[in-house]
């Protein structure tokens, strides 16, 4: 999950250089569908131009080989997939996205959720932990705050978050290194 966590990061501050090297020089030890669909998850933290250029990485490394995997059923795989990650915050999730705007819930839900999350290739736990990666090195602290509480629900045990978000410090800009610390801890604790 560390070298998926990288390659996230990397894509989220748009490093090719990162890229780059940790796509080629590990691409023995990363299995190169992981590899994409880490780079294509991060399209919902990082956006659509900087998974462009990650993907134009990973396409120098490995040519597109399969067609495209998708979910079927895309509302209920995201409803599923939701539900897992939020538990019992569920309800109360919708609704606060609803009173920003009902679009952004049906958007979170079949898109995010449904069309990206719920994609095969990844495990939830691996998602999840790839989502940590992207939401610290974007500095984006609430978010992260409820994907902590995800990736536990989703199974990742508190030993692993804790070692990958401490690693993971390195990165992050050194500003928001004791924040990422506190909502890690409150995230564990609560």
């Amino acid at each position: 999950m560390f070298l998926l966590g990288i390659i996230v990061a990397a894509t989220t501050l748009n490093d090719q250089a990162m890229l780059n090297v940790w796509i080629s020089e590990r691409s023995d030890i990363l299995d190169e569908k992981a590899i994409e669909e880490a780079i294509l998850q991060t399209l919902l933290f990082a956006g659509f131009p900087k998974t462009i250029e990650a993907l134009k990485q990973l396409r120098q490394h490995f040519p597109m080989r399969n067609g495209s995997i998708g979910v079927d059923d895309e509302k209920q795989a995201g409803e599923e997939t939701s539900k897992i990650i939020y538990g019992k915050h569920h309800a109360k999730l919708k609704v606060v996205m609803d009173k920003l705007h009902p679009e952004l819930t049906k958007w979170m839900i079949e898109d995010g959720y449904g069309r990206v999350l719920s994609r095969p290739g990844l495990t939830l736990q691996e998602r999840e932990i790839s989502v940590l990666s992207s939401l610290m090195t974007s500095g984006m602290i609430n978010q992260y705050r409820a994907h902590i509480r995800g990736a536990l629900f989703a199974g990742v045990s508190q030993v692993d978050i804790i070692w990958f978000t401490n690693t993971f410090q390195c990165i992050i800009a050194a500003d928001l290194r004791a924040d990422f610390n506190q909502a890690t801890r409150e995230m564990l604790n609560s």
